[in-house]
């Protein structure tokens, strides 16, 4: 045993001693004290004592032993060391060579995939690649958005070790692309409500909120002071927790809108109806029709009572207008008829036509989604009074329309141009001069023959009495019978003019017997 290892275990068994020497002093002079009768006391602190000796001398025992031990240990160990100290050093040298080529080789190929709420999103060289970044991400996308979005990297992003080898390692633009890019990114956006149905999400409360004023404006019009307007509808605006993906552009939002809905309404048959009838009363197509309601669609009619789907066109919001508008309506003019005794009574002409009048009229409207709903007129101003269309029907019974054998002037007036040779040529007929215009009367009852234009007669009625018997009448203005009508003594044929080869306003008027012209001088 070394000589120092001799003088540490003597050092320890002088201290024992010291303590044990101590602890016999205090024993004795506490039983000094205590012999005054206690013994019971004395007892007990003997067997006390008596413990304590023995645990004493065990403790002892194993500080001697736990020493001696270590000691003999540590020298085994510096006398093996210095026996194969060569070896050691070589061992050492290699497994801190191999321990060094391993930690490069696992940290060349070992990479970090990272995650966003559990997507993986690729693969860095470090954990900082991406943690660095994350408050640029936040702010290039709060910009872009118009939204506060904020990624937390210790509850939002995860990481795993993977191996890369042959996969792509981002860099950390790469890194900022991706997150800048991805759609499911958590954010707070604001809800477009109506009803309770939440139509879409906007990047803020503001561009919410303009979709209704865009949606009002569509129907106000600027040169227009509306006394109400509004949503009929309850709109509400909300912040929502969403992802960037859901987030609507406003422009979307009100083309949505715009677009309306689809409404699912029910028609209740009456007894005949048809497919086509209920099409045209509900402004839809028969095919539409059968196919919103196939159990029916091989009948031919309905029963009554019975309910068929229709679907119709809704909107989604409506805007309810009210104000003064001023519209230029039309005055209906009104038919009157005057009864007259001058005239037969199947002859009925118009003596006044009819036309509009024109007015302004002022009115309290309310439209929905601009189409009128109540209409309320305050003032009215008329512009163009209406003008009655005057109708004059005959009450006088026409008398037969037989040939009587006599004739009567067809016009009131005299005879300015006879019957005979004039200018070279036979004139067949006469002429009665009046204003153009006035009307020309038969001279007796008979069948028209002809009713048009004849040559240097120009517009001509014929009129066959029967018997071979017939009357011209020439140079018309207008002709008012058509060729077969039957006509009576004294009705109107036509009116006086100055058609075909003439000089001036008059009636020509010649009777011919079998179709030779007779002077009619004798005869009116």
């Amino acid at each position: 045993m070394a000589k120092w290892q001799t003088i540490v275990i003597e050092k320890i068994w002088l201290l024992g001693a010291i303590i044990i020497e101590v602890l016999d002093g205090i024993i004795d002079d506490v039983s000094e004290i205590l012999k005054s009768g206690a013994f019971w006391f004395l007892d007990l602190m003997g067997g006390i004592i008596a413990v304590y000796d023995w645990i004493y001398d065990w403790i002892a025992w194993g500080i001697s032993y736990f020493w001696i031990t270590t000691l003999r240990k540590i020298h085994n160990t510096r006398i093996w060391i210095h026996t194969y100290r060569r070896q050691i050093i070589n061992g050492a040298l290699y497994f801190i060579i191999t321990g060094a080529f391993t930690i490069w080789l696992i940290a060349s190929v070992v990479d970090y995939s990272y995650s966003y709420n559990g997507r993986v999103l690729g693969i860095v060289k470090e954990q900082r690649d991406v943690l660095e970044i994350l408050d640029l991400v936040s702010e290039e996308l709060t910009q872009e958005y118009k939204a506060p979005i904020a990624i937390n990297g210790d509850e939002d992003i995860s990481f795993n070790t993977v191996i890369s080898v042959g996969k792509q390692v981002d860099k950390p633009d790469d890194v900022l692309k991706k997150f800048t890019y991805m759609g499911d990114i958590q954010t707070k956006a604001y809800g477009l409500f109506i009803d309770g149905n939440r139509i879409g999400i906007l990047q803020s409360e503001k561009e919410a909120n303009a979709v209704v004023d865009n949606i009002i404006a569509k129907y106000l019009k600027k040169d227009k002071d509306y006394e109400s307007y509004g949503i009929e509808e309850k709109v509400e605006v909300q912040e929502v927790d969403t992802t960037l993906a859901k987030i609507s552009s406003r422009p979307a939002i009100v083309r949505l809108i715009e677009a309306g809905t689809v409404k699912e309404t029910v028609y209740t048959a009456s007894e005949g109806d048809t497919f086509k009838s209920v099409a045209e009363e509900l402004d839809v197509s028969v095919k539409s029709l059968k196919d919103l309601n196939p159990a029916l669609a091989d009948l031919n009619t309905f029963s009554e009572g019975q309910n068929i789907v229709s679907q119709s066109e809704a909107p989604i919001l409506t805007v309810r207008t009210v104000g003064l508008e001023v519209f230029a309506e039309t005055i209906k003019y009104k038919t009157e008829t005057i009864e007259s005794d001058e005239y037969y009574d199947d002859e009925e002409f118009v003596r006044t036509e009819g036309s509009d009048g024109k007015m302004r009229v002022t009115a309290r409207v309310t439209r929905l989604n601009g189409e009128l709903v109540d209409r309320e007129d305050v003032e009215t101003e008329v512009i163009t009074e209406a003008v009655n269309k005057v109708i004059v029907k005959g009450t006088k019974e026409r008398p037969l329309t037989e040939a009587t054998g006599t004739f009567i002037r067809p016009v009131p007036a005299g005879i300015y141009s006879g019957y005979g040779w004039r200018w070279g040529r036979m004139h067949e007929g006469v002429d009665l001069a009046i204003s153009s215009g006035t009307p020309i009367k038969a001279a007796d009852g008979g069948t028209v023959v002809r009713a048009g234009w004849y040559g240097a007669y120009g517009l001509c009625v014929d009129i066959d009495h029967g018997g071979g018997i017939m009357t011209r009448y020439g140079h018309c203005s207008s002709i008012n019978v058509s060729v077969g009508d039957q006509v009576f003594q004294g009705q109107v044929i036509a009116r006086v003019g100055s058609t075909g080869r003439s000089t001036g306003p008059h009636c020509h008027f010649e009777i011919r017997v079998n179709g030779v012209a007779i002077d009619p001088t004798g005869y009116i």
